[in-house]
């Protein structure tokens, strides 16, 4: 993509603009030769600030980073990293995407700032559009450009409330799910027996200071059921639907419960962990 440079007249510059005119035609009516010397000091500083604002803005490079999961119409932090391949430092830069703005004060060869942005629609993308502006030397004119940042990353689906399925699918729960469910790996304790090779932190120490004898705690662990989701199990538009599921993935998954999908073209299996969870919200983004 060819960069294109373009300059916005600032306030400041309107009125310096202004008297350079007015300067002008005086100069013209009246024939005077201080006046004709004055404006062209004023038309060579126009000239120079635009110049140097033009060169200010030129050669730099916009290096994002974006966190694992992206939720559409969810303010997420974009990290921006700004690369200066000029040989002078760059001054008073400002860099702004998707609503989020952040500024650059100097940059001699590369500076760092997180913005706080939103993408509206969820899917697979290619890149996102920055805009790079600049007001350095005198805030007469403001440069800009536009750049096509090439970085592909997908957006989930945007999270709408779920409750009256989630209850329905944890048995009249919702919210008020026990503490056990919410806990990885959560075990109940069974009873005491004498230890055979189970790992050190089941050992019952009381008991077996007491008796002289190793003993360990008897645990069973308590798993939550497999689920299997499918746009039947909410209600609304198409993509309604597909945000409330993608909220019931989050909650579920948090809760330890294996889940899985069952999709007009597809069928993924009931697993648990963050990549299985992330892998099932891309297939939501991409439906």
């Amino acid at each position: 993509m060819k960069v294109r440079y373009k300059v916005r007249v600032n306030r400041a510059g309107v009125i310096f603009i202004g008297i350079s005119v007015f300067l002008g035609i005086a100069a013209v009516n009246t024939a005077n030769n201080l006046l004709y010397l004055v404006v062209s000091y004023l038309l060579s500083f126009m000239l120079l600030s635009g110049v140097f604002s033009l060169y200010n803005i030129k050669g730099l490079e916009v290096v994002p980073f974006l966190p694992e999961e992206v939720y559409a119409g969810a303010e997420v932090p974009l990290r921006i990293k700004l690369k200066n391949h000029k040989r002078l430092p760059a001054f008073l830069v400002e860099v702004k995407c998707n609503g989020g703005a952040g500024t650059f004060a100097v940059i001699s060869r590369e500076g760092e700032d997180t913005l706080r942005v939103v993408f509206d629609t969820r899917g697979a993308y290619q890149g996102f559009l920055v805009e790079v502006t600049s007001s350095f030397p005198v805030g007469l004119f403001e440069r800009f450009c536009i750049l096509e940042v090439p970085l592909k990353f997908v957006v989930f689906p945007r999270l709408l409330p779920c409750q009256d399925a989630l209850r329905r699918l944890t048995g009249g729960k919702g919210e008020q799910a026990s503490s056990k469910s919410r806990k990885r790996g959560y075990e109940e304790l069974q009873g005491i027996k004498e230890y055979s090779n189970e790992p050190i932190r089941l050992v019952h120490w009381k008991l077996s200071a007491k008796t002289g004898e190793l003993y360990v705690k008897d645990m069973t662990e308590e798993s939550a059921p497999p689920l299997f989701l499918s746009l039947e199990d909410v209600e609304g538009t198409l993509e309604e639907r597909i945000s409330k599921l993608a909220c019931l993935v989050v909650k579920l998954t948090a809760r330890g419960h294996p889940v899985g999908l069952k999709l007009p073209t597809k069928t993924i299996e009931p697993a648990t962990g963050t990549q299985h969870k992330r892998y099932l919200l891309t297939e939501l983004a991409l439906l």
